[in-house]
């Protein structure tokens, strides 16, 4: 049968192989003969299945054929009187592509590939999914789901009732009777209903026997296991989930053959169950008056102290005398137990029921009483929850997020299983728990991802009846709902077969269980309420089953892989066997093999030789069925037996026997290893045994990789059996399409074997817990297949543990046998030949391995102990020893000693001594000291031979050099090859690399390398570990140096020393402080360059550092007192000019320091409005100077710091009055004056205060030389001298290319950068536009602007940076206290000082620029680009101005004549500075500007024609939008809608930066004004302006564009406006703006 419906052509290729045919017989008689069928001679059958009085046949190419009695229809034929001997075609399901098909009692199923199900037979009950009694066709049943349509991958029929199993893991039945589990009791279900005790959950199989069900769930996943702790399917301890509330319902282990479960669950919905108790018996299928045949014995000491009874398994009892187990359980230390060994049965007098009944109690109501289910307490401390949530609530935090972090799926398996295996023989870190010892990560949770083991974990649940016990409760009860069999839930079930009255479940390791009806030995053992493991001959694994009325069919594995069937219980009579044409002749003994044993026999014999045997009470192997070929499937039902075989005519069937065998038996021994002797390593006592030892890692990493691998062998095992059984296809095995990481999962676990061999590992453990392992005597014997006893557990250990290994090359050789038997282009063959060359280099790869371990394991014997044991380390292989092939050190004493070790991860120098003995000879060296180099950090040459060295080499290590010679050339290029080959396998470890060769074909170590090291004498300070990349011995390249006092430094490093972009930190020294931050530039170990620091108290410095010192341009922002400087450093001072923002104080200076101190010119704005400037001296003021009040008020004289007016000096009040005299005292308090007085009497307005003020003030030119030396020196300048062109741009792109590792670096840190978006501006600032050709065309010049506005936004680019520093000046001078109106001509001047030097430092990358340094500017009359145009007016005009202007615009023309640095520079530096500037120019015109916005509300309050008419527009201008003329008569009333597209282009002055651009904006004004009269013309000739005309109308736009400051705006324009612009048409149109807004301010406006 197929596991799906896909006709793919290489599983066609594989179906091909087959050519399986069904057989029929009955009993077990050796001259019974299977009876074939002729019409499948040439066919291919996957599934044969019986019913009452019918068989049903499943051929590969999908088609259905059944014979027998068609009474019901069940034949499929069309008729209800059908009768056939021979199998016919079931016509009707053609083409639906069926994929399975069962036998009911009186019914038939199919599923088909599309998960559609048919029925038909019997319906009666409604096992056809049908209201019909019975249907002689197929009928498809539907399955109704709100959730979709489900799809049915399983189909399991019974008498009266049918299962099917959706590929959802759901369950639907219809039918009648408890078995369908719907609680619907008899009642007939002829729709399927889903069945809603398992929602949540998933079943895997299912299967109906007569009048009960039986399915197969997986296990819900609660906890994770650890590797010390029981984690297997079918390991002790293990444990099952309640349905009703996902906590632990009970524990299951097994004590020899005898199964114990542990209660210790307490249902909080135990109270609302309406469920019998699982494990209580039924007192009403009990009789009192039976009396046992046994006589009483005391019971030992395994018995419960309340007594057990039991019946002897020899005893014969009938069917009627069924066997009971009662166990009584009062407190938590006792477990209900299945069976005890031993023949004990409890005193008389605990078994007379009516001696311990009180009077009117019956019999039925005591049993009630004692048999009730036991509540015990929580095992977990203080009476803790036992959910394993709670569990979580006992670890540490710490390593329960090592859990979390360690079950995501992420990554891939082998990579995560690697990461977690350090290096070394230091052990896992350990948690005691609960006397538990937890080691943290599991490798069972890494693997989960990779290999789905759920199918083995499993719980089994029945339902239905249970007269006979069939449904496994201990009891005879019926249960309507399911309910678990807890003896299973540790056993790892992968199938369950049902009979009439009795049940077997299969383990994957080959174990089968069985329960049930025993009445003729079906069950391979006395009759049992509960599941009991059934004893094979030669313990063979049972891998199929077959349950009919009375007997049982066993699939195991026979000699030579060919599969053998075994017979349990009664065949027929003697009579029917005559008719039958059967001789009763004895069974045929099974002859001596004479190949090797691949299984040791066990101690259960044969049955006993008889004429006739009526039953087989044990297993009975049926030779005759080796004739029919190689068995892939049973069947059996009432008395009759079949099966599907294959003749093997290929032989490729007995390859994957072979295959599909050998795995179950490996799982078998592994899961019986895991089970046992791996559960005592993993035991407590045993690790304290090796506590704080070199094994004790080792071992539980061998441990853990082994549990690991027996799942997935055991995931294996189950696909390849059914690859055998036709359920699954070759080319889906995990083997196959997992190769990679299964055969990765081998290595890693060769590995750790190897680890523990170089220790000699097994003979340790094998010594020191040899009284633990002696329980475990008969495992190792069985296993080992030794009659005599174990003595030395380390052998043994040691074969055990290398089964694994020895499969590796079956693998190998059986996959590349299969791939034989498919053709040459195949999906199949390629991926057997793919893993088959896996699996040899997997081998080649272990036999190296184990050669090398071996190898290191002779060396560990033979070398010094105290020498070995500071060595010794499981992962550490012995490569080469310089007593075996001589190495000397150069320049050596005569009696010293050297011995040098090469190993796979370090190389070793041991130093000694040689003593002389009496008589003069040499004694053996006594080794002292040694070291240990790690080859990541070995650098090893060849050094030329000279007259007093030969043959030599050079080892260079950090802090140390060896210079070492060899006898000859020979040894000399051996050890050179093999140190550098080492060192290139520990550099390459666990990485893919292209191999580069050298020309002699060897390759090279790489001489830069990552590594770790601590240095004794580091130029920084002692102990300081560096951990990052290498060059011959000094760290070179990213990395991080630590220091012991906690300093840290993370970032680039050349020659030992910081150099590049880094980050360093300093521990606080106190709680009140913080760590001291840099970030920048290093160089020389020193701080150079721009960087950023934070200081323990909180202060922050950005800017230029010098020898470890802030030097240069920087800003300092203080906490405490909180204060900002903006300006020029020398050795961590002020010094130079900067600009101070004192909170504190409420002022702000700009000017000139020197020490911290303010010293020479400078001037000083408070927060009151005062300004004063003045020449200062050691932070004093001193010296004439002028200070200015808030209203204008202006003193001119002597100053002093405060400020104090001290000495003469002139007092000017905002009206022109004014006072001369001698003035004492400070400003804010009260002055003395001694003077006179005097009115202004001149005509005009006052003296204004610009021609006061700038005497004591630095010069524009004067400020911020800093920030344009360092750009100067980032383009390669080098003090005065002017660098060139080249030298720039390369500086540039060097500058680049560091930015780009400091964006590697930020990124790695995961700082808040937007990292992308400036590594793509990186990248295009790396293409440089052309330039220096002594031309610039419009083409260039675009490159340039373009290139320009990329740099000046990069803070990387020196462009960049300048302009960061630039704008931090600008705004730390002019924002918050210095947005003052005085200050107005300061920026101004600034600005234009900005553009000029900018513009100078610009034509160093592009020389051909004009130079405007050493030439008067002069006026161009019109500067717009050639490509400049405003989208406004008509279609038609558009179109004209753009073929106007192309025409112009020649590409190739030189435009450098038009290029001046404000066209240049203006639109990159001013929308950066503009916001401070219009700030400070809306502070200096506010009264104005509230005069200019009141007369503005004023006019605008007009209507348009009202409005045009006061302002004198001619009529001939009162132009309105097209759609206002449709209403004539409201022309009046309107408002806002005439020149609307005038309006809202002079509305955008606001939102342009630059005055170029504020002109263009009135230019387009301009222009949309225009459009609309010249739309309204009649005359085809352009109107021609004057300002008559102009000057109104323009007018009326600027009133209704409503500009808030357009004073500020015109002043702004005025003030940097381009020279060369001022007498063209632009000029112009600015001063009819202009005329507008001084018309708009003056006006009288009283009348309106």
């Amino acid at each position: 049968m197929a596991a799906n419906g896909d006709d793919s052509e290489e599983k066609t290729v594989e179906l091909s192989k087959f050519h399986s045919q069904p057989y029929s017989w009955k009993g077990f008689l050796s001259t019974s003969v299977p009876s074939g069928y002729d019409l499948f001679t040439k066919k291919d059958v996957i599934k044969i299945s019986l019913g009452n009085q019918h068989t049903a046949f499943l051929t590969s190419d999908h088609a259905v054929y059944c014979y027998g009695s068609g009474e019901h229809g069940q034949l499929g034929h069309g008729k209800f009187s059908d009768v056939t001997k021979k199998p016919v075609l079931v016509s009707a399901l053609k083409g639906e592509n069926v994929i399975d098909v069962v036998c009911g009692a009186e019914h038939t199923g199919v599923v088909c590939a599309d998960g559609i199900v048919f029925c038909w037979g019997n319906s009666t009950k409604g096992q056809c999914g049908t209201t019909e009694e019975k249907i002689n066709t197929p009928k498809q049943v539907t399955l109704e789901d709100k959730t979709g349509d489900p799809f049915v991958t399983q189909l399991s029929c019974g008498d009266s009732h049918t299962l099917a199993l959706t590929n959802q893991g759901q369950v639907w039945a219809w039918g009648a009777g408890s078995q369908l589990g719907c609680g619907t009791g008899n009642s007939v279900v002829s729709t399927p209903q889903k069945l809603t005790a398992f929602c949540g959950r998933k079943v895997l199989k299912i299967s109906c026997g007569s009048t009960f069900s039986l399915a197969i769930l997986q296990k819900v996943k609660t906890s994770i296991t650890s590797s010390v702790q029981s984690n297997g399917t079918e390991e002790d301890g293990d444990s099952s989930t309640c349905i009703a509330c996902d906590e632990d319902a009970f524990s299951v282990h097994e004590e020899g053959d005898t199964l114990v479960v542990t209660d210790n669950h307490i249902c909080v919905h135990e109270k609302k169950s309406v469920l019998p108790s699982l494990k209580s018996i039924s007192p009403d299928s009990l009789d009192g008056s039976v009396q046992p045949k046994k006589k009483w014995t005391e019971p030992n000491e395994a018995a419960s102290d309340n007594g057990t009874y039991t019946l002897d398994d020899d005893d014969e009892v009938s069917e009627a005398e069924t066997q009971i187990r009662v166990t009584n359980l009062d407190d938590a230390d006792k477990s209900f137990t299945e069976e005890k060994t031993g023949d004990v049965v409890p005193r008389p007098n605990e078994l007379d029921v009516d001696s311990r009944l009180p009077l009117n109690t019956t019999a039925k109501q005591y049993l009630m009483k004692q048999l009730r289910p036991v509540k015990l307490v929580s095992s977990l401390p203080n009476g803790g929850d036992r959910s394993p949530n709670k569990i979580f609530n006992f670890v540490p935090r710490m390593l329960l997020s090592g859990i979390e972090r360690l079950i995501s799926p992420q990554g891939t398996f082998l990579g995560n299983l690697k990461a977690i295996m350090p290096k070394g023989g230091t052990a896992a870190p350990l948690v005691r728990q609960n006397s538990i010892l937890v080691e943290l990560p599991s490798m069972r949770s890494l693997y989960e991802g990779i290999f789905d083991d759920s199918p083995l974990q499993t719980e089994v649940w029945s339902w239905g009846r249970g007269t006979m016990g069939q449904l496994g409760q201990g009891d005879t009860l019926e249960r309507p709902q399911p309910a678990i069999i807890k003896q299973l839930s540790s056993k790892g079930i992968v199938n369950v077969y049902a009979g009439t009255s009795h049940c077997i479940a299969v383990g994957s390791n080959g174990q089968a269980f069985s329960w049930g009806a025993s009445s003729d030995g079906q069950l391979g053992h006395t009759g049992q309420l509960v599941p009991k493991r059934i004893k094979m001959p030669g313990n063979a694994l049972i891998w199929g089953a077959a349950l009919g009325s009375n007997h049982t069919l066993l699939l195991t594995d026979g000699p030579s892989f060919q599969p053998d069937v075994y017979y349990l219980g009664k065949q027929p009579s003697l009579q029917e066997l005559r008719n039958e044409g059967l001789t009763p002749e004895s069974p045929q003994r099974e002859p001596k093999e004479t190949t090797p044993k691949r299984r040791p026999m066990s101690s259960v014999s044969k049955s006993p030789t008889v004429k006739y045997a009526a039953r087989a009470k044990q297993p009975e192997k049926m030779m005759f069925m080796r004739k029919s070929g190689w068995v892939q499937s049973v069947a059996a039902r009432g008395d009759n037996c079949a099966c599907i075989s294959d003749k093997n005519s290929s032989g490729y069937a007995s390859i994957l026997c072979e295959l599909s065998g050998t795995e179950r038996l490996m799982y078998n021994q592994l899961s019986t290893i895991k089970a046992s002797i791996l559960k005592s390593l993993q035991n407590t006592d045993t690790l304290k045994l090796l506590a704080n030892s070199t094994y004790l890692y080792p071992l539980r990493k061998l441990l853990d990789l082994f549990v690991t691998l027996t799942g997935v062998v055991g995931v294996h095992s189950a696909h390849m059996t059914g690859a055998v059984q036709r359920t699954h296809f070759l080319g889906d095995l995990p083997l196959l399409l997992k190769a990679k990481d299964v055969t990765g999962l081998f290595e890693l676990y060769a590995k750790a074997l190897c680890d523990f061999v170089t220790l000699s590992g097994f003979k340790h453990v094998g010594g020191v817990a040899g009284e633990i392992l002696k329980k475990h005597e008969s495992t190792f014997s069985e296993l080992l297949t030794k009659e005599e006893k174990v003595t030395d557990f380390g052998p043994a250990l040691r074969k055990l543990f290398q089964i694994p290994i020895v499969r590796v090359k079956s693998y190998a050789y059986l996959l590349g046998k299969l791939q034989l038997y498919f053709p040459e282009d195949s999906h199949e063959r390629q991926l057997l030949r793919e893993s088959s060359c896996m699996w040899e280099n997997v081998q080649s790869t272990i036999d190296a391995s184990m050669a090398d371990a071996e190898e290191t394991k002779a060396f560990w014997d033979s070398c010094p102990t105290k020498l070995a044991e500071s060595l010794k380390l499981p992962e550490r292989r012995l490569i080469r020893d310089s007593r075996k092939i001589p190495l000397q050190l150069v320049g050596a004493g005569r009696l010293s000693s050297n011995w040098f070790l090469l190993f796979n991860d370090s190389f070793v120098h041991a130093q000694g001594e040689q003593a002389l003995a009496k008589a003069g000879a040499m004694q053996q060296s006594k080794f002292t000291s040694h070291t240990v180099h790690s080859l990541a950090l070995v650098w090893a040459e060849p050094i030329p031979d000279t007259d007093q060295v030969k043959n030599a080499l050079q080892l260079t290590m950090p802090e140390k050099t060896l210079l070492l010679n060899a006898n000859s050339q020979t040894e000399k290029a051996e050890w050179l090859w093999s140190i550098n080959q080492t060192i290139d396998a520990v550099l390459t470890a666990g990485r893919e690399t292209a191999e580069v060769k050298s020309p002699n074909g060897r390759v090279p170590p790489k001489l830069a390398r990552p590594g770790r090291y601590t240095f004794t004498n580091h130029p920084q300070g002692k102990d300081v570990t560096f951990e990052g990349m290498w060059l011959t011995g000094k760290p070179h390249g990213s990395g991080a140096l630590t220091w012991p006092d906690g300093r840290k430094y993370s970032g680039n490093l050349i020659n030992g020393l910081q150099n590049g972009f880094g980050w360093s930190i300093e521990p606080a020294s106190d709680a009140d402080s913080k760590a001291r931050v840099y970030q920048g530039q290093w160089k020389e170990g020193k701080k150079e360059g721009r960087g950023f620091l934070r200081h323990p108290n909180g202060d922050v410095y950005l800017g230029a550092f010098r020898e470890d010192r802030c030097c240069g341009n920087g800003i300092l922002q203080c906490v405490s007192p909180a204060s900002i400087y903006v300006g020029q450093w020398e050795d961590d001072r002020f010094h130079g000019y900067g600009v101070k923002d004192d909170s504190l104080q409420g002022e702000k200076y700009m000017g000139f320091w020197a020490d911290d101190q303010r010293h020479g010119d400078g001037f000083v704005i408070t927060v009151d409005g005062v300004y004063y400037e003045g020449s200062f001296s050691q932070d004093k003021l001193q010296g004439n100077g002028i200070l200015v009040s808030e209203d204008g008020t202006c003193f001119q004289g002597q100053l002093a710091s405060g400020p104090t007016l001290n000495g003469k000096g002139t007092l000017t009040m905002p009206n022109g009055d004014y006072v001369d005299g001698v003035f004492n005292g400070k400003w804010a308090d009260e002055v003395k004056i001694n003077g006179t007085f005097n009115k202004y009497t001149d005509e005009g307005p006052p003296p204004s205060l610009a021609r006061m003020l700038g005497q004591n003030t630095a010069s524009a030119d004067a400020k911020w030389s800093d920030i344009f030396s360092e750009c100067w020196q980032d383009l390669g300048g080098d003090g005065e001298s002017k660098p060139d062109c080249m030298r720039a741009w390369s500086s540039v792109a060097a500058l680049l290319a560091v930015g780009k590792r400091e964006l590697e670096f930020l990124e790695a840190l995961q700082a808040e950068v937007d990292i992308p978006t400036m590594r793509k501006a990186i990248e295009e600032l790396e293409r440089i536009p052309q330039h220096n050709r002594n031309v610039i065309t419009t083409n260039d010049l675009k490159d340039i602007e373009k290139y320009l506005s990329k740099a000046v936004d990069l803070p990387i680019h020196p462009l960049g940076r300048l302009t960061e520093n630039l704008v931090n000046a600008f705004r730390a001078s002019y924002v918050g206290i210095g947005a003052h109106q005085l200050l107005l001509p300061y920026a101004i001047e600034e600005v234009k000082c900005f553009i000029k030097k900018t513009y100078q430092i610009i034509r160093i990358l592009f020389p051909e620029l004009p130079d405007y340094s050493n030439k008067p500017r002069t006026p161009v009359v019109e500067q717009t680009p050639a490509d400049f145009y405003y989208d406004y007016g008509d279609a038609s005009n558009k179109e004209e101005k753009k073929e106007g202007q192309a025409k112009l615009g020649n590409p190739d023309e030189d435009v450098s004549q038009l290029i001046t640095p404000e066209s240049l520079l203006h639109p990159l530096l001013l929308p950066k500075l503009c916001p401070a500037l219009l700030t400070m120019y809306a502070v200096k015109n506010s009264d104005e500007n509230d005069r200019y916005l009141d007369r503005l509300n004023r006019l605008n309050r007009q209507l348009d024609m009202s409005l045009m008419a006061y302002l004198g527009v001619d009529q001939k201008f009162w132009l309105f939008e097209d759609s206002v003329y449709s209403e004539p008569s409201k022309l009046k009333e309107m408002k806002d809608v005439s020149y609307l597209e005038a309006i809202h282009t002079l509305e955008r002055i606001s939102t342009a930066f630059s005055p170029a651009d504020k002109l263009r904006v009135i230019e387009a004004t301009m222009e949309a004004i225009d459009v609309k009269v010249q739309s309204k013309e009649e005359e085809e000739k352009s109107h021609v302006w004057s300002m008559d005309d102009l000057f109104p109308l323009f007018q009326y736009v600027v009133t209704r564009a409503r500009i808030a400051y357009l004073g500020s705006e015109i002043q702004f324009i005025e003030d940097l406006m381009d020279p060369g612009i001022i007498h063209g048409r632009l000029g112009i149109l600015m001063t009819t703006l202009k005329a507008c807004y001084v018309q708009i301010c003056n006006e009288n406006l009283t009348h309106l």
